[in-house]
């Protein structure tokens, strides 16, 4: 201390009392009021330190359950069929879709908890898993959703029930002259008000007025909602799903009719008969379109045929008449060498020459006799019975018709690009009345015929001896039946492969 400050005494001594004075009010404002509040605090970040530590393990015990209820469904997979698979995996997608709700109300209970920023920041970490599990969540449910999907699609195409017609109209102009007729009655019933009713009796606010146009507004909402979902039906109907578009009119059907119970809305019976009709008639419809284009096809093969044929006639005309020519010119010069040619041996040459020539004269004769009598009978062909064991397996056989002078050109292009294999020659039968013969063997196996709808796919499964029996059922001339089938590149490829 300095000398001075010994004048300067009173004054410290006065400021160190002030000084006191202030630190003690300072302690009672702080046992008053801050030490209370600071308790607090520390009492809540014991209380979330154990949340968080109650929140780590129930994020453990979830994952673990994800990872069984993966492992569960994995075994459960390879153990049952698809129908049970569906069901499966059906249920593991709720489950995931509650799990991810339960995580979402979740993050939103720990939101609500955080009052101060030091809170925040101590939960801003488990937030962002949270939404991470959430994302990953999602993501893996999308994933079985699509399998769900093609486990759905599957399904439909191995349960789809027979289809019975509903009409039997005779061509696509009848089928869509009844939809326009159909339509049309649909668009008077909702002019006139029979399509769908409500009670127009109803009130709002005390106003009948206004109540009459709700209700009008409903059924409105009401039609065009059920128009939507059976045009949707009528426009995506195939042989695979019809029976599931229906249930799904007669469920909105239902759907809408209780939806509108309090103002007594209703779609009528009739209204949603003649929807049904529009399903039924489009879809038959479309398959009367495609029979049609069916038939259309076999007439144009038909055509086809016929040309090939007209031209295999017209050539051999002209190869005939060619060789006519030829022949007789030769002829015409023998005779006159033998009329010139004293030599004896010289003579018999010629003589045996003229006769050789007469032969192959007659012989065109024959020919375009045989030629004409083909062009002048329709019926006349060959019926021929063949197989391709490299492509459709063996005791698969087709048995066909063609009028052909060449029947083996015919064989030859059904064995084209189309097919891995040529198919081999089991029986060629020539027949006045060739379609006859091949009805009569078809309707033999037409139980055992691989399409039954359509009767151009002339493939019947068949034991090879029972088709030789057949065909000599019904063929009164010696054919040669050849049983065990070549099937040349067939059998060296499979040598190749091995």
């Amino acid at each position: 201390m300095a000398f001075t400050d010994i004048f300067n005494a009173s004054d410290i001594k006065k400021e160190n009392e002030r000084l006191k004075a202030e630190n003690e009010n300072l302690k009672k404002i702080l046992t008053y009021i801050g030490a209370p509040e600071i308790i607090n605090v520390k009492k809540r970040l014991k209380e979330l330190k154990i949340e968080e530590e109650q929140y780590l393990q129930n994020r453990e015990r979830v994952s673990q359950e994800v990872k069984n209820l993966t492992t569960e469904f994995e075994d459960k997979k390879k153990q049952i069929g698809l129908v049970n698979e569906q069901i499966s995996l059906k249920d593991y997608s709720e489950n995931l879709s509650r799990q991810i709700d339960e995580k979402t109300i979740e993050l939103e209970e720990k939101r609500k908890q955080i009052r101060s920023v030091d809170e925040l920041i101590l939960l801003e970490g488990h937030s962002e898993k949270l939404s991470q599990e959430i994302h990953d969540l999602t993501t893996e449910l999308e994933e079985r959703k699509k399998q769900i999907i093609s486990v759905d699609d599957q399904l439909l195409l191995e349960s789809f029930a027979l289809y019975q017609p509903h009409f039997s109209l005779q061509n696509s102009a009848e089928y869509k002259n009844r939809l326009d007729i159909i339509r049309e009655t649909q668009k008077q019933m909702i002019k006139s008000g029979q399509a769908a009713t409500g009670n127009i009796s109803w009130t709002v606010n005390g106003s009948v007025s206004e109540g009459s146009k709700m209700v009008k507004d409903m059924v409105k909402l009401a039609l065009r909602a059920f128009n939507n979902e059976c045009d949707y039906c009528v426009d995506n109907t195939k042989f695979n799903n019809i029976e599931t578009h229906e249930k799904r009119m007669n469920t909105s059907f239902d759907a809408l009719n209780k939806l509108g119970r309090v103002m007594q809305v209703t779609i009528s019976p009739g209204y949603k008969k003649l929807k049904f009709d529009e399903l039924y008639l489009a879809f038959e419809y479309q398959k009367k379109l495609q029979e049609e284009k069916e038939e259309q096809r076999r007439k144009r093969e038909e055509l086809r045929e016929q040309q090939k044929l007209e031209q295999e006639i017209k050539s051999a005309r002209e190869k005939i008449a060619k060789e006519r020519m030829h022949y007789s010119q030769a002829i015409e010069e023998i005779n006159k060498k033998i009329g010139t040619t004293s030599n004896e041996g010289d003579l018999t040459d010629l003589k045996e020459k003229l006769i050789e020539l007469q032969g192959r004269y007659g012989e065109l004769e024959k020919e375009e006799q045989v030629i004409d009598y083909r062009e002048k009978n329709a019926k006349a062909g060959y019926v021929y019975i063949i197989s391709n064991i490299g492509s459709f397996g063996e005791n698969i056989f087709k048995i066909g018709m063609t009028r052909r002078l060449e029947p083996l050109d015919r064989i030859y292009e059904l064995g084209d690009a189309s097919v891995p294999f040529p198919f081999d020659i089991h029986a060629l039968i020539f027949s006045d009345n060739a379609p006859e013969l091949e009805a009569k063997i078809q309707q033999h196996f037409h139980p055992k015929r691989l399409n039954k709808i359509n009767s151009r796919k002339e493939f019947f499964r068949a034991d090879v001896k029972e088709l030789e029996k057949t065909v000599k059922e019904h063929y009164n001339k010696v054919v040669d039946f050849i049983s065990l089938p070549l099937a040349e590149q067939y059998r060296e490829s499979l040598l190749i492969q091995d």
